[in-house]
């Protein structure tokens, strides 16, 4: 990219300490970018209290990091000029992309190690440069303040350690869904209702990824943030003025899937609902959980750390949250591969085709995948995880074997 194509045509939004970015996502109006990006370079080369703004941000142990910043375009529509939810909208799709994804592997591969599961990492550093490069301003619910950019000391949150994000940690079918969505959202004079309310539930979905709470959690704190996961699909679903959203309305998302594994669609789990019991696909026997569970700490009934865990298998219901919201995401975006197998030979044609197709399926699968998961124990799946292990293991002392014997005859 070019000086003159980047020169003074975007301007620093927010500043995300908690995350470090190797490669930009781009929409029409909004990007998160690295550091070395060359519209940052530009902007820090220009303005030196941005550059020195920007080069003071360190962990808690004071090691210099080098947070992700969002920009936006300087010329931009009235209708997000004026807007502020545009951009709390666009990190809000940040989140949706990564989150669920990362969850959805963690359940399925069995570590979490260097995936973000949390919306901590998009945390906001409340401070950042004015509009004119000389001061930085801080305006929150709670502060309205000015400093000399000269006396930052820019930290990471100290609950978290700084990680990079990298271009698979996107789920970038829903991305590119969102993005269009977005664009929606905010450009027409009258959105529809159906973009308000799933930007608002995008909205209520970065809550209930937040880590629940400190040293000081107690049961209490994970069952407000399910009750959260409980909002996020009840907003998805609303069907606007004088209708009311309802268990059943999410029964009747969670069951317009387009299923990848047909498994997940089978009706073959117990649900109830105004006293009702219906058998329903896996993703609704979840669901029900969840609403359950956020009605008996909503409601201050007797509850026990029994009620945060699937019934079956016993593993954590907000393990599971973010994979279903996922499901959700794709009945409501209707998220299904409609191009047609080409009528052709030509093989070159046909593979990109499948390249293509596996590549659109390949985060649904992932979450299908990590909701089936509810099924068994942990326990159980680490030891058909060592079963494989041991079986592959054998395979390849089998087939070390028979090489080493032909090696030998000739």
């Amino acid at each position: 990219m070019s000086f003159w194509a980047v020169k003074m045509t975007w301007v620093p939004v927010w500043v995300l300490p908690n995350i470090n970015i190797d490669a930009p996502i781009e929409s029409r109006y909004f990007a998160i970018v690295p550091n070395n990006d060359p519209r940052i370079l530009i902007l820090t080369e220009k303005h030196h209290n941005f550059g020195q703004f920007l080069g003071r941000f360190t962990d808690v142990y004071n090691n210099k990091i080098t947070p992700a910043v969002i920009i936006r375009k300087t010329v931009v529509p009235d209708e997000i000029e004026k807007s502020g939810e545009a951009a709390i909208s666009f990190r809000d799709i940040l989140v949706a992309s990564t989150i669920p994804n990362s969850w959805s592997l963690s359940l399925v591969y069995g570590n979490r190690l260097n995936r973000p599961t949390l919306s901590n990492y998009f945390w906001i550093y409340p401070w950042i440069i004015d509009r004119n490069y000389e001061y930085v301003v801080a305006v929150t619910p709670t502060t309205h303040a000015l400093h000399e950019a000269s006396a930052v000391h820019g930290q990471s949150s100290p609950d978290l350690g700084p990680i990079t994000l990298r271009q698979n940690d996107f789920d970038e079918v829903l991305l590119s869904a969102l993005l269009t969505r977005w664009e929606k959202r905010y450009l027409e004079r009258l959105p529809s209702w159906e973009d308000v309310a799933l930007f608002r539930s995008l909205n209520i979905a970065n809550q209930a990824c937040l880590i629940p709470a400190g040293p000081d959690a107690t049961i209490f704190d994970f069952g407000q943030i399910i009750s959260l996961w409980v909002s996020a699909f009840e907003s998805l679903v609303h069907p606007g003025a004088r209708g009311r959203s309802s268990l059943e309305m999410v029964y009747t998302l969670l069951e317009e899937v387009s299923w990848i594994d047909n498994r997940c669609g089978y009706r073959r789990y117990t649900t109830k609902s105004r006293k009702n019991t219906v058998r329903r696909n896996i993703a609704c026997w979840i669901y029900w959980q969840i609403n359950n569970c956020r009605n008996n700490f909503m409601h201050g009934n007797p509850v026990t750390s029994s009620d945060l865990r699937i019934s079956r298998s016993r593993r954590p219901l907000t393990a599971f949250a973010a994979p279903l919201y996922r499901i959700g995401l794709t009945s409501f975006l209707d998220l299904s591969f409609k191009k047609e197998i080409p009528n052709t030979n030509d093989i070159d044609i046909l593979a990109n085709y499948v390249n293509e197709r596996n590549a659109f399926c390949e985060p649904q699968q992932i979450a299908e995948r990590a909701i089936m998961r509810s099924l068994v124990t942990e326990e159980e799946e680490e030891r058909r995880r060592q079963e494989n292990i041991d079986r592959a293991r054998r395979q390849s002392r089998v087939i070390r074997a028979e090489i080493n014997s032909d090696t030998t005859k000739i």
